[in-house]
């Protein structure tokens, strides 16, 4: 379910917060249009720190990243089935801090197992911040609100091995959508073995598209690997259960 859908150009405020919600220090959350995607520009020349785009296989578009650690976060999302929608710098979160009124806006917006999150990806030196602990626990609590969560995802995280790098593994050999027959191909194999290793997928067992065909079929959820373990010829892929 695509809830972004219907919040792209809504503005909410504390008219809309859930029943029970009082004391609330969010007052307004403005969703950018769908014409616009983001709430502010992201890659410009005159930016003096890395920025670019990605390219999300999940959301069809190219998605704006300003710190190695958003595209980590990018690119981990991209492989989380349970992960149904991302956007960058989906909104500006004013809230009351103190007797001051403030604006905020965060990195990601993610759909998960039917929760929504807006993440500020952060350093852990950055995360420990005063001003961003403050803000971090106002804005948890606020959001909460209106049914959203709020999270700080740390970079050294995002950055954790062998995740990252089996992550960008599927990426690199799964963004072409495969078709029925190779589909079925890869259904029949897995009902007949119960599972299969990725030295059988490399040497060309499921023909000479099979690497990309499994690696699209785990980024889907069809599949299943453990990506907490390194890649290895032993490595077993599995069908997913309930997918």
């Amino acid at each position: 379910m695509n809830r972004l859908t219907d919040l792209y150009g809504r503005v909410l405020s504390t008219q809309d917060l859930l029943h029970g919600a009082t004391d609330c220090p969010v007052l307004r959350i403005a969703f950018s249009s769908a014409e616009g995607v983001r709430s502010r520009r992201v890659v410009t020349r005159s930016r003096f720190r890395p920025t670019g785009k990605y390219p999300s296989w999940k959301m069809e578009r190219m998605l704006q990243w300003e710190s190695i650690n958003e595209l980590n976060a990018f690119r981990l999302l991209d492989c989380d089935p349970k992960v149904t929608v991302f956007t960058e710098q989906p909104c500006e979160i004013v809230y009351v801090d103190g007797t001051e009124i403030k604006h905020h806006y965060p990195d990601i917006y993610v759909e998960i197992d039917g929760k929504q999150e807006f993440w500020e990806v952060k350093a852990e030196c950055e995360a420990s911040q005063s001003e961003v602990s403050t803000r971090t626990e106002l804005l948890r609590r606020g959001l909460q609100g209106y049914g959203f969560s709020y999270r700080i995802a740390l970079g050294h995280e995002l950055a954790k091995q062998p995740r990252l790098e089996n992550a960008k593994t599927l990426l690199r050999y799964g963004r072409r959508a495969a078709r029925d027959c190779e589909r079925e191909c890869l259904r029949t194999a897995v009902e007949s073995k119960g599972h299969f290793n990725w030295a059988e997928i490399c040497q060309g067992n499921f023909g000479s598209r099979g690497r990309e065909i499994v690696c699209r079929l785990v980024l889907e959820g069809v599949l299943r690997v453990d990506l907490d373990s390194p890649l290895g010829p032993s490595t077993q892929f599995l069908e997913r259960r309930n997918h």
